[in-house]
C-alpha cells in the first residue's frame, strides 16, 4: 500500500508544498485520482500560508501518528472547545479521558505560589506579590 492510499479526509498530515514550504494541517479533500490532496494549513514556515487550503501532491505529505494521550492542560482546552461547539459526545469522551489522568502532587514552586496568594470567596488574588 502506497502513501496516497493511506490518506483520508480529516487526517492530520505534514509535508511540503510545490514552493517548498513546510506545512502541517489536515486533509480537506483528495482528488479522484488520489494524486493531489488539499490541506488546510494550521502551521507553516510561511506565515502567509497559515489558515489557507493548499493543493499539493499526495506523495509530498505524510500522515501524522495519532497522539497516545493528552496532557492535563491540553485536555481542558479541548473540553472548552467541545463546550463552545456544543459537541456533547466529544465532551463526554474528553471528560472520561480526564478521569484517567494521573494525579500529580503539587510541585514545590506551585505550593510556594499558592502561599503567596490570598484566598477569598471570589477565588485567589495575587495582590500581595
Amino acid at each position: 500500500m502506497n502513501r496516497e492510499e493511506r490518506l483520508a479526509v480529516g487526517e492530520w498530515v505534514r509535508g511540503k508544498t510545490k514552493e517548498g514550504e513546510l506545512i502541517h494541517g489536515f486533509v480537506e479533500s483528495i482528488d479522484s485520482a488520489g494524486s493531489t490532496v488539499h490541506v488546510y494549513v494550521v502551521n507553516c514556515d510561511n506565515d502567509m500560508t497559515v489558515g489557507k487550503v493548499v493543493a499539493t501532491r499526495a506523495s509530498w505529505v505524510e500522515a501524522m501518528a495519532e497522539s497516545s494521550g493528552y496532557e492535563e492542560g491540553q485536555l481542558y482546552d479541548l473540553m472548552d472547545l467541545a463546550l463552545s461547539t456544543k459537541d456533547e459526545e466529544w465532551f463526554r469522551e474528553l471528560l472520561a479521558a480526564s478521569k484517567g489522568l494521573p494525579k500529580e502532587a503539587p510541585s514545590k514552586e506551585r505550593r510556594m505560589a499558592e502561599k503567596r496568594h490570598v484566598r477569598n470567596r471570589l477565588g485567589t488574588s495575587a495582590i500581595w506579590e
